[in-house]
């Protein structure tokens, strides 16, 4: 029987793609600026390697591939590119994270993704928000956007069967999934905004490689389930955001910095960060 497949789609992770060339300013890191022709040349790259990434799910197996644009507000693959087996999820605002993900999927491709905040030599590291979230525990352990968005898509019994990241993104996911989980890493991050990058065309032949034995092996990987329920500490940068946060419903203040939330879904997670 045909499989389904479900790839979200960040951007950071891809090969060769870093963040705007200029130094920081304000005390804050340049990233995909939109109007930088870095985000031009990323565009082209995560394209490919979404291309890459269909290629190789239906020749492991696949007979449906929903890819969703999940970066930013959802508008940045070069649609008229993408492989024509391929159905896209684009533009915002959306009914929920993975939209149209239920459990008649068979596997998950995080594609492109990044490393949590703090995390040293993750390029373009950050969870979620590389303005506000200084550090995001869940139960008392770091998550960063690997962690959280595989907890969601395990509620659905769905497993996450590869991410492709930098060599820091791919140990995380590792850390969290498990050592079924395939990963591509595509480039080691050297300083937060510089790396040691695979060529685009290797890093898509290893995707292309990898989807395919992802996809052929799905049925053997596990959902990652965490046990609830959860206890939800959002750090922010700046002690003027935590303020905004805590007039939320339900939240507590914990210190100058942290605002706290309780939920026993990890589904629900996503609304705290």
């Amino acid at each position: 029987m045909a499989k389904k497949i479900y790839i979200s789609v960040d951007f950071e992770g891809a090969a060769c793609v870093i963040g705007s060339v200029q130094k920081p300013r304000d005390g804050l890191e340049s990233g995909l600026d939109a109007t930088s022709p870095i985000f031009q040349q990323a565009q082209r790259i995560v394209t490919a390697e979404v291309n890459a990434a269909v290629r190789g799910a239906l020749a492991g197996g696949a007979g449906e591939v929903i890819v969703e644009d999940a970066h930013g507000l959802g508008h940045n693959l070069l649609y008229e590119q993408l492989h024509p087996e391929a159905k896209v999820i684009l533009g915002a605002p959306r009914p929920r994270r993975f939209c149209m993900l239920d459990r008649s999927f068979d596997g998950m491709i995080f594609l492109a993704y990044h490393a949590m905040a703090g995390v040293q030599g993750g390029i373009l590291s950050h969870t979620y928000s590389s303005v506000s979230v200084h550090l995001l525990r869940i139960n008392g352990r770091p998550y960063g956007e690997i962690g959280v968005d595989a907890g969601f898509t395990g509620e659905f019994g769905v497993p996450v069967i590869l991410v492709t990241s930098d060599e820091a993104g791919c140990a995380e996911a590792t850390d969290f999934l498990g050592k079924d989980v395939l990963t591509v890493a595509t480039k080691k991050g050297l300083t937060r905004n510089c790396a040691l990058s695979l060529s685009p065309v290797k890093a898509q032949s290893l995707i292309e490689s990898a989807a395919r034995r992802a996809v052929e092996k799905c049925a053997t990987i596990k959902p990652f389930r965490p046990k609830g329920p959860f206890t939800i500490d959002k750090t922010y940068k700046w002690e003027s955001q935590a303020d905004g946060a805590a007039t939320a419903d339900g939240a507590e203040r914990v210190d100058a910095y942290t605002i706290r939330h309780k939920t026993k879904r990890m589904m629900d997670v996503i609304k705290y960060v």
